[in-house]
C-alpha cells in the first residue's frame, strides 16, 4: 500500500507476536488494583503501568523497525527519517496551535515512499461550547515510538527548529494568521448547536466569542516562536527557545503520557 498509520504498525506487531490488540488494556486491568495499593497515588500507578507496557508489550522500536524493513539502503532510511521528522514537527505545530485533540494512531497517515504525513480530522476541539481549548495532558503527539524513530538528535535539533519555522511563517507576516483564523474559527464554532443558537439570538456575542478564540490561538502560536532575552538565557542557563522546549518536555514526559486513555495509545 502507498501509506500506513501508526495503528497499522501496531496491528502488524500484534499479529507477529501473537498478542491481542487490547493487551495493554488487559494488562492494566489486571495490575491496577495491586499497584494502587502499593503506590502513593493513582497517577503513580498509571505511570508505572505505562512504563511496563512500553517495556513488555509495545516496545518503542516498532515504528523504526517497520520503516527500516521497507527501506532499501541506509541512505534511503536516513532521508525518510529526515522528512518524517519535519512532517511530525509540522503536525505538532498545527495540532497544538488550533487545539486539535484525540490524535489517535489511526489519524496519522504516513506515506510509505517518502515519510510525508497526512493528518485526518484536523479540526479544533471545544473544551466547552465556544471555547477552542485542549484539556489533554500533552500538547501534541510525540510518543515513544515517534521519539525513537526521530532519535534524540532529531528531538533536540530538527523538531524544535521545524516547529519554530512552521509557526513563524504564520506569525511573521502581519495579520496573516488572524486573517485566516477569523473565518476558520467562526465556521468551527457555529457547528455546535449551543453556539449556533447564541449566534441567531445575539450576533455580537458570536463575534466576541470568535475574537476570544482567535487570541487564544495566537497566544499558543506565540509560545512556539517566543525567544527569551539574551540576559535571561545567560543568567538562568536556558535555551533561547525555552517556551517551545517546555512544551516538548510536556509532550514526552511519561507522567503526562500515562494520563492519556487507551484509545490514544500513548505507548505507540
Amino acid at each position: 500500500p502507498g501509506s500506513f498509520t501508526l495503528q497499522d504498525v501496531y496491528d502488524r506487531a500484534c499479529e507477529s507476536s501473537g498478542n491481542p490488540e487490547i493487551a495493554p488494556a488487559l494488562y492494566a486491568v489486571g495490575k491496577m488494583r495491586d499497584l494502587v495499593s502499593q503506590l502513593p497515588s493513582v497517577d503513580a500507578a498509571n505511570e508505572l503501568l505505562f512504563e511496563q507496557t512500553c517495556q513488555r508489550l509495545v516496545p518503542p522500536t516498532l515504528l523504526r523497525d517497520d520503516i527500516r524493513a521497507c527501506t532499501a539502503s541506509p541512505m534511503e532510511y536516513w532521508l525518510y527519517r529526515e522528512n518524517f521528522s519535519y512532517q511530525i514537527s509540522a503536525s505538532a505545530a498545527l495540532t497544538y496551535m488550533i487545539a486539535c485533540t484525540q490524535r489517535t494512531p489511526a489519524k496519522l497517515n504516513i506515506s510509505r515512499a517518502s515519510g510525508s504525513i497526512c493528518l485526518h480530522d484536523l479540526v479544533p476541539t471545544q473544551a466547552t461550547p465556544g471555547l477552542v481549548h485542549s484539556k489533554e495532558p500533552v500538547p501534541f503527539r510525540l510518543t515513544p515510538n515517534i521519539q525513537t524513530f526521530v532519535t534524540e538528535l532529531g528531538l533536540e535539533g530538527i523538531v524544535p527548529f521545524a516547529i519554530y519555522r512552521v509557526v513563524q511563517r504564520f506569525t511573521g507576516t502581519e495579520h496573516l494568521l488572524r486573517d485566516f483564523l477569523d473565518l476558520f474559527v467562526r465556521d468551527e464554532l457555529i457547528h455546535v448547536p449551543a453556539v449556533k443558537s447564541l449566534a441567531a439570538a445575539n450576533p455580537q456575542a458570536l463575534a466576541e466569542m470568535c475574537e476570544r478564540n482567535v487570541k487564544l490561538i495566537e497566544h499558543r502560536a506565540g509560545q512556539m516562536v517566543e525567544i527569551l532575552p539574551a540576559k535571561e538565557v545567560q543568567d538562568q542557563e536556558l535555551s533561547p527557545m525555552q517556551p517551545l522546549i517546555r512544551l516538548m518536555m510536556q509532550a514526552v514526559a511519561p507522567a503526562n503520557l500515562a494520563k492519556m486513555d487507551f484509545i490514544w495509545a500513548p505507548w505507540l
